[in-house]
C-alpha cells in the first residue's frame, strides 16, 4: 500500500512539474514577445482593424462570438479563458456581457443533455475513473457548496463537472445561479486582460495575468487536497432541524 501511494504521488509531483514548467515557458514567452514585438504582439497591435473587421458585421458580430461561446462550453473544444480573452480584445467591455450569455446557454444545453440523456451520455464524453472521484455529487443532498467552488476556483474539471451536476437533484434554476455565480470572476478577469491587450498601458494586464496564472497553479497542485475537502464538507453537512 505504502509503495502504491509512493508511485501516486510521485506521478502528481511529476504532473504537477510539467504543468508549472509549461505555464512559465508560456508566460515567459508572452512577455519575451511583448518586449521584442514579436509575431502575438503584432497581430495585437492590429486591433482597429480587428475591431473594425467585426463591427463591419452589425449584430451578426456579437451572435457569432456569442454561438462560438455556447460551443465551446458544451463541447470544450478550447480553454474558456481563451474565448473569454478574446471577447474582451474585440468586444471590450460588453465582452463580459457576450461571454456570459453564451456560457448561460451552454451551460443550460450541457444541464438538459445529463438528465435527459443521464450518465451513459457522460461516460461517452469522459473517463469512468475521472467521474467517480466526482460521484458525491450527484450523491449528497449538499452539494451546492461543493458545485459553487469547482466553478469558482479555476484548474479544476468544471467543464466534467457541469454534466454531473445535471444528474444531481438540485433544481435547475438552483444550478444556473451557482454556476454563473462562480463562473462570473473569471469572465470578467479575463474579458479584462483581453480588453487590456493593444493599449499603451500593459502593466495592469500583465499584474492580472500573473495573478490568474499564480491562482490556476496553486489550484492544480492542490487540487486534490481541494476536491476532498469539497467532498467531506458535501457529506458532512448536518441535517436541517425540524421547527
Amino acid at each position: 500500500m505504502k509503495l502504491f501511494k509512493q508511485k501516486v504521488a510521485t506521478k502528481t509531483k511529476v504532473k504537477a512539474v510539467i504543468v508549472i514548467t509549461l505555464v512559465a515557458l508560456l508566460f515567459l514567452y508572452i512577455v519575451l514577445d511583448i518586449a521584442l514585438n514579436g509575431p502575438i504582439t503584432s497581430f495585437l497591435s492590429n486591433r482597429e482593424e480587428i475591431i473594425d473587421t467585426v463591427n463591419s458585421l452589425g449584430v451578426f458580430g456579437p451572435l457569432v462570438f456569442i454561438l462560438i461561446q455556447t460551443l465551446q462550453t458544451v463541447f470544450a473544444p478550447i480553454p474558456g479563458q481563451v474565448t473569454g480573452t478574446v471577447g474582451g480584445y474585440i468586444f471590450g467591455w460588453w465582452g463580459i456581457l457576450w461571454t456570459f450569455i453564451g456560457s448561460a446557454i451552454g451551460y443550460i444545453i450541457v444541464l438538459f443533455l445529463a438528465r435527459r440523456f443521464g450518465r451513459p451520455l457522460l461516460e461517452k464524453f469522459f473517463k469512468k475513473d475521472a467521474l467517480k472521484r466526482f460521484d458525491f455529487l450527484t450523491t449528497s443532498k449538499h452539494a451546492s457548496f461543493a458545485l459553487f467552488m469547482i466553478f469558482l476556483l479555476p484548474g479544476l474539471p468544471d467543464d466534467m463537472v457541469c454534466y454531473l451536476a445535471g444528474l444531481t437533484s438540485i433544481p435547475l434554476k438552483k444550478l444556473m445561479v451557482l454556476i454563473l455565480i462562480g463562473r462570473l470572476p473569471s469572465i470578467v478577469a479575463t474579458n479584462y486582460v483581453g480588453a487590456g491587450f493593444g493599449r499603451e498601458n500593459l502593466v495592469p494586464v500583465v499584474v492580472a495575468s500573473v495573478a490568474m496564472v499564480a491562482i490556476f497553479i496553486f489550484a492544480w497542485i492542490y487540487r486534490e487536497k481541494i476536491i476532498n475537502y469539497l467532498k467531506s464538507k458535501s457529506e458532512n453537512q448536518p441535517k436541517p432541524t425540524k421547527k
